[in-house]
């Protein structure tokens, strides 16, 4: 669970009000402002630093290709470019910072009890949140298997270290499949091994931990909710 035992809703919440309010900054000095109540969430949640080196680390190529086609293709200017990857470099730490330290189950019940309205429309949204929890947890067992299979294939000769841009883009495929169909695979077993303990029959299932809100958890809320429309009316009307 998280630090302080925070409720998933509002640390799910909190970081989703943040990232709209952060859509609205159009100056550096609005970022600036909002940065500190950011780095305090960031605190309060104990965002795992190794994690967002990790996550920034793979970023880097999709913040160069992002200046790259905003200034070469679209011919936005500097200005422009730099801030918007600023901002994007700021939802990157409050997401980072949200699912860092939220277990699987959490997210599959944020998705759930945010989806609920839906359920009036016959929705399956108890199916959706599970689907969604799942989802995340395939992602390290990818990254997992894509390692073993760079290992693999390095025995083989083939490095990805020593190639240049051309050979990479050209032998990813070999890197591609076997970790799409490896993916296929586990998640036919995972799919057979739920439907063996009852999952899709129906009934409606317990939780083994039931949240509930407390008092520490409707104060931060309501304190960022008042800190996000500040800061929206500030950057509309500044």
């Amino acid at each position: 669970m998280l630090k302080k035992d925070f409720d998933p809703r509002i640390v799910f919440y909190t970081t989703i009000g943040y990232i709209i309010a952060i859509g609205f900054a159009n100056k550096y000095y609005q970022i600036i402002i909002i940065l500190p109540f950011i780095f305090y969430q960031m605190k309060l949640f104990s965002a795992d630093l190794n994690k967002l080196k990790r996550i920034f680390k793979y970023s880097i190529g999709l913040l160069l290709s992002m200046i790259f086609v905003n200034l070469l293709l679209m011919n936005k200017n500097i200005e422009y470019v730099f801030l918007s990857t600023f901002r994007l470099l700021t939802i990157i730490l409050l997401v980072t910072s949200m699912v860092s330290k939220m277990e699987i189950r959490e997210i599959g019940f944020v998705i759930e009890k945010m989806l609920s309205p839906l359920k009036i429309f016959k929705v399956p949204v108890d199916s959706i949140g599970v689907i969604t929890a799942l989802a995340f947890k395939f992602i390290p067992m990818l990254e997992e298997e894509s390692k073993r299979i760079i290992i693999a294939q390095k025995a083989r000769g083939i490095d990805y270290k020593l190639m240049n841009l051309k050979e990479k883009i050209s032998n990813i495929l070999t890197l591609f499949f076997p970790v799409v169909i490896c993916g296929i695979q586990n998640a036919v077993n995972l799919a057979i091994s739920m439907e063996v303990r009852g999952y899709g029959n129906g009934i409606k299932r317990t939780r083994l931990k039931d949240y509930k809100l407390e008092k520490k958890d409707y104060l931060y809320f309501f304190f960022t909710l008042i800190i996000s429309i500040l800061f929206i009316l500030f950057c509309l009307f500044a």
